[in-house]
């Protein structure tokens, strides 16, 4: 009874900490989970529950709910918010040599300041002041703890071009992804400029261990490829002119050799009968957006190439328009004559 009791005295004596520090990492539940505490008993959380995370482990989060402590897989939740090690004071307060009331004052603190922590127990926290770089003690009750916005990380369940208002991303089925946000069944992606983008909920897998995130570390086609995309989409309405390749006009071939040698760096053949020997083929049930799609518009071999961007489209230096534009490869013209398909970008 006495080691229950000082447990419990414990958990409350942490508890009152972190609500003083404002140590609360927040996150949102995915989907709905029944986390068992050591006596059996269950309690559920809800899918887009807001809930305070009180640890992160490789695997597994630790969250607070109806005073206990729950341990609930990674790929259930999305961790929104993390502490960092930086601090704003909120109102006039010493800067103390000893952790401790009475001791030496360093200087006075004003209100807006930022502090670094490297360190606290309790009712104290021995910080660096960004100002000065003075170094000394503070009460934890009289500065504010700055959150900032956490990214976890899925892997794309799809290969597709997501916009918003201002600019667009290119998902690549099985690579890495990373999430900040998820409500109303749709995540909310972040690129590299931290542009947000929202998916239903279906083109996500959210990772539930560190070592996959560290696995899935080193691909990069989607970045690669949304250079690719936009440079693309930046063309069209340019003059179709035969046999050049930029940057104000372009044959077929030329626009796609220009915008791999342009954004990517990569050399393709200069013809369109000579370029699908620069990828690798795929079949039309798999393409992704920048694969390479050809055509037989002659009668008698591959004539013509755009780049794929999804959802039936290519954007192409149509001859017979006399400008890059967009059309589809799934009705029409272009369906009676596709051949084939070549990923350069794998």
């Amino acid at each position: 009874m006495q080691r229950k009791k000082h447990l419990h005295l414990h958990k409350l004596a942490l508890l009152c900490l972190l609500m003083v520090v404002g140590f609360k990492d927040s996150g949102i539940l995915v989907q709905d989970y029944t986390a068992l505490l050591n006596n059996g008993a269950a309690i559920e959380l809800k899918e887009h529950e807001k809930v305070e995370v009180a640890k992160e482990n490789d695997d597994s989060y630790i969250v607070y709910k109806e005073g206990e402590y729950l341990q609930i897989p990674k790929n259930t939740m999305i961790r929104t918010t993390r502490k960092s090690d930086k601090f704003t004071v909120s109102e006039e307060v010493e800067l103390l040599s000893e952790p401790r009331k009475g001791s030496k004052t360093v200087r006075m603190l004003v209100p807006g300041e930022e502090l670094i922590m490297a360190s606290y127990d309790q009712d104290y926290g021995r910080f660096i002041a960004t100002a000065d770089f003075g170094i000394g003690y503070v009460r934890m009750d009289k500065i504010i703890s700055n959150m900032v916005e956490n990214i976890s990380y899925g892997v794309s369940n799809i290969s597709a071009i997501v916009r918003n208002d201002s600019s667009m991303i290119v998902l690549v089925k099985g690579e890495t992804v990373g999430v900040v946000d998820y409500s109303e069944g749709k995540y909310t992606l972040v690129d590299e400029a931290g542009q947000k983008y929202k998916v239903d909920k279906t083109a996500v897998s959210l990772y539930n261990s560190f070592e996959q995130i560290t696995r899935a570390a080193d691909r990069t086609s989607s970045k690669q490829l949304t250079s690719l995309i936009k440079g693309a989409y930046s063309l069209i309405g340019k003059q179709y002119v035969y046999a050049t390749s930029g940057p104000n006009t372009f044959d077929c071939s030329g626009l796609t050799y220009y915008l791999y040698k342009t954004h990517l760096g990569i050399v393709l053949p200069r013809s369109s009968y000579l370029q699908p020997g620069g990828g690798t083929k795929v079949e039309k049930s798999e393409l992704r957006p920048g694969d390479l799609v050809f055509f037989n518009t002659t009668g008698s071999r591959i004539s013509h190439v755009g780049l794929y961007i999804g959802d039936g489209n290519m954007i192409h230096a149509s001859s017979t328009k006399g400008q890059v534009r967009i059309d589809t490869i799934n009705s029409g013209w272009y369906y009676s004559r596709y051949v084939t398909a070549v990923r350069v970008i794998n």
